[in-house]
């Protein structure tokens, strides 16, 4: 099948399941990704990465994780009946943890970023023209090889606005634009239940940290503590 086609086959399909931006991205874009987190890590022969996102209300609810994971699947499912391999990015769960440190199966906003699909902001978010900082995102790798989608060329991010910086109420967010993500999830998906786990020896003694974490916070998206730096985002006003 021709790499248009393809390409046309799998924006239509995005576009029905309700996802108004989608991109692609090579996987040799992105070559500085530790080993473990790497593409080839989750499916050997990747060759490209399909990404794209749904914006949230200005109200602020993070509760379409769910629904981009099940696009995720569904798109993954055609893709190998076309003949090839692919492997869903859930958007957020699971978790890894590398030296107490939080990562994700692969870094969505980076390749976001590549896919042309927004911006990276000075609070490590990815804002988009339309929709601003409020996106949430999901992805697909798959052994298709697949037309790269152009980058966005200019900066949403006004240089002079420190907004999120002064608003992070755990100086999460250096001026440089350098983001301490673990300080930052550790403060904002602050969980009671995740408390009481740990605070249990036999707990602790019969579960890896993270698969405590992955079976709490699975399914409560919705309950992070802080999304300061989306409040305060002009992008998301206009």
């Amino acid at each position: 099948m021709k790499k248009k086609n393809t390409e046309a086959e799998i924006n239509n399909f995005l576009k029905g399941q309700g996802i108004p931006i989608s991109g692609i991205s090579a996987i040799w874009q992105l070559p500085d990704v530790p080993e473990v987190f790497s593409p080839e890590a989750i499916l050997k022969g990747a060759k490209s990465f399909i990404c794209y996102g749904v914006p949230i209300p200005k109200g602020y609810c993070n509760m379409l994780y769910r629904s981009l994971d099940i696009t995720s699947n569904q798109l993954c499912i055609a893709i190998e009946e076309k003949g090839h391999l692919a492997s869903p990015v859930y958007g957020c769960y699971p978790w890894k943890t590398v030296e107490h440190e939080f990562w994700g199966l692969l870094p969505l906003v980076y390749w976001a970023e590549q896919a042309g699909l927004g911006k990276l902001t000075k609070c490590g978010l990815l804002a988009n023209p339309n929709y601003g900082t409020r996106i949430l995102l999901g992805g697909v790798l798959t052994t298709l090889d697949l037309e790269p989608s152009e980058k966005l060329r200019d900066e949403l991010c006004p240089p002079d606005c420190l907004d999120c910086i002064e608003a992070c109420p755990v100086d999460a967010i250096e001026k440089t634009g350098k983001v301490d993500h673990n300080l930052c999830i550790r403060y904002s998906g602050a969980n009671p239940l995740m408390a009481h786990l740990l605070a249990d020896q036999k707990m602790k003694e019969n579960f890896t940290f993270e698969t405590i974490l992955n079976t709490v916070g699975v399914d409560d998206h919705g309950s992070y503590t802080c999304n300061k730096c989306l409040k305060v985002c002009p992008l998301n006003y206009r």
